[in-house]
């Protein structure tokens, strides 16, 4: 069974989605888009999908979240107070201070978000900043270990992950940090010369399905991350590429 992935163009690139049950990771530099990526997924999943969604974060807290995420069209509030979505985590900080307060570890913390997506049923989730749990776990197996044990936890339920992670190209190709354990890795950049810069993405891995080994450019729009047709593609009548009102 197929996710759709709430991103403009990509499912097609996928073979129809990210298949039921997997963890993608997102990998890029810091504002190659990750973040959207991640609200995009869940916010669309919840608003045009009917799938409830959990989404943790690491970085932002609630209230700037609602407010990156509604500038694009997806209500985290109103979904939060309707149920269909649980925000979990904070500024990275404030967990380690509640982590302290409580004498919890990272593996409890990411049970916690097992725990939600299990209470409200949630078809999809994101974690965004994964990276970051290197502040909270010291130790690099342990630190697998519970991101094993959450990816086990979360197919079992029948839950799509994607997670986002600031990673070096050299860690990615040592199979580093999530690169190993993730069924699907995709790759996002911002690069150019001069005045010109361009984002693109390139899907490293996926596991179970055929996908696109091409580089595709993308735009960050007011509906969110919208990959561009290649130009061979032009012309050709596509669904999913362009965003309805866009």
């Amino acid at each position: 069974m197929r996710v759709k992935t709430g991103i403009y163009g990509l499912d097609e690139l996928v073979g129809g989605g990210f298949p039921r049950g997997s963890f993608v990771l997102v990998t890029g530099k810091v504002g190659t888009g990750k973040s959207v990526f991640a609200m995009q997924y869940v916010g669309r999943g919840v608003q045009d999908y009917g799938e409830p969604a959990v989404f943790v974060s690491l970085e932002r807290e609630r209230k700037a979240l609602y407010d990156d995420a509604v500038a694009f069209g997806w209500h985290f509030q109103r979904l939060e107070k309707a149920g269909s979505l649980r925000l979990l985590g904070g500024p990275v900080a404030s967990v380690r201070r509640e982590m302290e307060r409580a004498k919890a570890s990272v593996e409890d913390i990411l049970g916690e978000v097992v725990d939600a997506v299990r209470e409200v049923e949630a078809r999809r989730a994101a974690v965004d900043g994964l990276e970051l749990l290197r502040l909270l776990e010291g130790d690099e197996r342990s630190l697998m270990l519970s991101l094993a044990e959450l990816k086990e936890g979360l197919s079992r339920l029948g839950c799509t992950l994607v997670a986002t992670s600031q990673v070096g190209e050299e860690e990615l190709e040592a199979v580093g940090f999530g690169g190993g354990l993730a069924d699907g890795v995709i790759s996002l950049y911002y690069e150019g010369e001069g005045l010109t810069r361009d984002r693109a993405l390139e899907i490293r891995k996926m596991r179970g399905t055929v996908h696109s080994n091409q580089l595709h450019f993308f735009d960050i729009t007011d509906k969110g991350i919208v990959v561009k047709k290649l130009p061979e593609e032009l012309g050709k009548s596509s669904e999913g590429h362009e965003p309805k009102g866009a």
